[in-house]
């Protein structure tokens, strides 16, 4: 390869890297808005199926794509963040909650994707074990994390759109 491409390819890891932490942390105040709205002029049950589906085709993507540049990452910048979780792990807080997460169980990475975030649970499941995820895991994690994130917005739009129909 030419040196300008691995500064491409560097450059461009970089740019999707950010995009997958701007989708896993704010994405109750960027696409939660998004569904209320649409749940308020489309149909709920349109609202609904489409956007579970999209968003667990984007967090198959994100988590597909985050274990494949996992260990140059973790070389890189996840170095002190694995120091940092291994201290806590050890701690009493902590504990138990990463030993359910890095069990082998898909019921309880299913369960904190569910309620976490799918993007967030795979990076805590990977530092904790330091293993690769299985596919079956990640798609049973992202369609609970879709389902249930569509869910909510879609009936509050819903309700929102009870009430304005009712005043």
């Amino acid at each position: 390869m030419k040196p300008e491409s691995h500064v491409l390819v560097r450059v461009s890891n970089a740019v999707i890297g950010a995009l997958v932490a701007a989708y896993a942390f704010p994405d109750d105040l960027l696409l939660g808005p998004i569904l209320v709205g649409l749940a308020v002029w489309l149909p709920w049950y349109l609202t609904f199926g489409v956007a579970s589906g999209v968003l667990a085709f984007i967090n198959i993507a994100c988590c597909n794509w985050m274990q494949q540049r996992w260990d140059s990452w973790i070389h890189g910048h996840g170095a002190k963040l694995e120091a940092a979780l291994e201290k806590r792990r050890r701690g009493r807080l902590l504990r138990h909650p990463l030993a359910w997460i890095t069990r082998d169980a898909d019921v309880w990475l299913t369960i904190a994707a569910g309620l976490i975030g799918t993007v967030i649970v795979v990076a805590v499941a990977r530092l904790a074990g330091s293993k690769p995820i299985g596919q079956r895991r990640i798609v049973f994690a992202s369609v609970a994390y879709s389902v249930g994130f569509a869910a909510t917005y879609t009936g509050v739009g819903v309700g929102i759109a009870s009430l304005v129909r009712a005043i």
